[in-house]
C-alpha cells in the first residue's frame, strides 16, 4: 500500500514535469518502488525486475536508478538468506570482497566515495546470497535470466543504433562523439554488455537446437545478429575480444559433448558470416585498422599501459587498497608521465583495480568467486541443458575478464550486478543439472517390497494412497 501511494504521488508529480527525460526518470522511480514492494512477497519477481532494469540506468538527483533499486532490494530481502544453502566458498568470497572494501575505505583519501563503492558491493553480495537461497528450487531461473539479458541487449542495441545515427532521445548524446554507449556510461561498457549478452545468447541457441526448438533458436539467432552489428558499430576492441574469448571458451567447455560442439562450430561459422555481411564495410575497415596497429603505437594504448603500471605500483604499496574511486588521487600525487595527462578514475585493468578498491583481501575474495565457479564448470564434462547453460555463463565471465585485462567496467553499477549474476548462474545451473528433473523423479521406481506385502499389492494393482 505504501508503494502504491508513493507511486501515485510520483506519477502525479511527473505530469508537471516538462521534460520527457524527467518523466521517464519518474516512471522508473515508480517501477522501482513497485518492484521493492513486490519483492517483499515475491522475492523471485524482485530479483528478475532488477536484472531487467539494470541495463537502463538513468541518473537523477546525484544518484541513479540502479543504485536505488539495488540497495532497496538488498535491504528488503536480506532476511531471506539461508546460509545453510550457500556454498562455503561463496560465503567466504563475498565476505572477503565486502570486508576488504570497507577496510580500504578506512584510510581512503575520499572516504565517502570509498564507502559508496563498499555499499554497492555489499548490496550486490546480499542479493547474490538471496538469489542462491530463493531460486535454488527454480529449475527455469537460469534460462529466464539469460533470456532477460538477451531481450534487454536487443533494446540497448537499438538505442545504440539511434545514437550512431545522431538520434539521442532518452539516452542523450554519447560520451564520445560517434561512439554509441546507449544507457551505459561509456562505449567500452556498452560493448562489454553486448559481448556478455551475445555469449549467453549463443549458449541458448545451442540448447534450443539440441532440444529441436528451431523457432526459438531462429529468434535467438536474429537477436544475436543485431548484437553483433551493434558491437561492430561500437568499434570497441575490448568488446570484440570479450565475445571471441567467450565463444572460444564455450567450445572448450563443451569439447566432450559431441553434438553440442558440432552444432556450436556450425552456428559460430554461420553467425560470423552473417555478421560480416550485415556490418558496413567502413566499420570493418576501421576495426581492421585498430586491431592491425601494434600495441603501444597508438596514443591511447601508451596511456593505458602507463596507467596500468601506476596501478600495479599502487597495489604493491597499499596492500589494504586505496578505496573505491580513490585511484585518481594517487595519480595526481604520484604519477609523472608524459603519457598520463589526466587523473584517471581507474587503472584500466580489472584485477589491479579490484585490489585498489578492496585491498588484497577483497581481491582474494574476487578471485575465489571466479575460481570456484569456473573450476566447477570445467569439471562437469557431461550433463543436460542446465550443464550447457552453465558453460555459457562461464564463457561470458571469461570473456568479461579478457576485456578486463585492458579495462575496468565496475564503475558502471550494472556490471557489478552482471558479474554476480554470472557467478550465480554457473552455481545454479550446475546444481540444477545434478538434481533429477520432476519427470525423472516421477518415473523412478519406488522402494522394493516383499511379494505379498500390502505395498506390493498396491503397486501391482496400480492404486495409490
Amino acid at each position: 500500500m505504501l508503494a502504491v501511494a508513493l507511486s501515485t504521488a510520483v506519477g502525479l508529480a511527473a505530469v508537471k514535469l516538462e521534460s520527457f527525460q524527467h518523466q521517464l526518470k519518474a516512471a522508473l522511480i515508480v517501477v522501482a518502488l513497485v518492484a521493492v514492494a513486490l519483492s517483499a512477497l515475491r522475492p523471485r519477481a524482485g530479483l528478475f525486475i532488477l536484472l531487467l532494469l539494470s541495463p537502463f540506468e538513468l541518473k537523477f538527483y546525484g544518484t541513479n536508478s540502479n543504485e536505488v533499486l539495488l540497495v532497496a532490494l538488498a535491504a528488503v530481502l536480506a532476511l531471506r538468506i539461508r546460509f545453510a544453502a550457500i556454498p562455503a566458498w561463496m560465503s567466504a568470497g563475498t565476505i572477503a570482497l565486502v570486508g576488504g572494501s570497507f577496510l580500504a575505505a578506512v584510510g581512503a583519501h575520499n572516504r565517502s566515495l570509498a564507502l559508496e563503492g563498499a555499499l554497492h558491493w555489499t548490496a550486490a553480495a546480499i542479493l547474490l546470497l538471496v538469489a542462491t537461497t530463493v531460486l535454488a528450487r527454480s529449475r527455469d531461473a537460469g534460462r529466464i535470466a539469460s533470456t532477460v539479458i538477451t531481450i534487454t541487449a536487443v533494446v540497448v542495441a537499438g538505442f545504440g543504433f539511434l545514437q550512431k545515427a545522431g538520434i539521442d532521445a532518452i539516452v542523450g548524446a554519447p560520451f564520445s562523439a560517434g561512439l554509441p554507449n546507449a544507457f551505459f556510461a561509456y562505449y567500452t561498457v556498452y560493448a562489454g554488455f553486448l559481448a556478455l549478452a551475445g555469449t549467453l545468447t549463443t549458449g541458448e541457441i545451442l540448447i534450443s537446437l539440441e532440444a529441436r526448438r528451431y523457432v526459438r533458436a531462429g529468434l535467438l539467432g536474429g537477436a544475436l545478429v543485431v548484437m553483433l552489428a551493434a558491437l561492430a558499430e561500437s568499434t570497441a576492441r575490448g568488446g570484440i575480444v570479450a565475445l571471441v574469448a567467450g565463444w572460444l571458451l564455450l567450445l572448450v567447455f563443451n569439447r566432450r559433448r559431441g553434438s553440442v560442439l558440432g552444432r556450436a562450430i556450425i552456428v559460430l561459422v554461420l553467425l560470423s558470416a552473417v555478421g560480416y555481411a550485415v556490418i558496413p564495410h567502413s566499420t570493418i575497415v576501421t576495426l581492421e585498422h585498430r586491431f592491425a596497429t601494434s600495441n603501444g603505437s597508438l596514443g591511447e594504448d601508451q596511456t593505458r599501459f602507463a596507467i596500468q603500471s601506476a596501478g600495479l605500483r599502487a597495489l604493491r604499496e597499499s596492500p589494504f587498497g586505496l578505496g573505491y574511486g580513490n585511484f585518481s588521487y594517487y595519480v595526481k600525487s604520484n604519477v609523472h608521465s608524459s603519457h598520463v595527462q589526466i587523473a584517471f578514475f581507474h587503472a584500466h585493468e580489472t584485477f589491479i583495480q579490484i585490489g585498489l578498491d578492496a585491498g588484497w583481501i577483497g581481491l582474494g575474495g574476487f578471485l575465489l568467486l571466479i575460481g570456484a565457479t569456473l573450476l566447477g564448470v570445467a569439471r562437469r564434462s557431461r550433463g543436460g541443458p542446465a550443464a550447457v547453460r552453465a558453460t555459457a555463463y562461464a564463457a561470458a565471465l571469461v570473456g568479461f575478464l579478457a576485456q578486463g585485462l585492458y579495462d575496468y567496467l565496475f564503475y558502471d553499477l550494472a556490471f557489478v550486478i552482471f558479474f554476480l549474476v554470472l557467478i550465480w548462474g554457473m552455481t545454479h545451473e550446475l546444481a540444477a543439472d545434478a538434481e533429477p528433473s520432476p519427470r525423472q523423479r516421477a518415473s523412478a521406481p519406488g522402494p522394493s517390497a516383499a511379494p505379498g506385502s500390502p505395498s506390493a499389492g498396491v503397486r501391482a494393482s496400480g492404486l495409490r494412497g
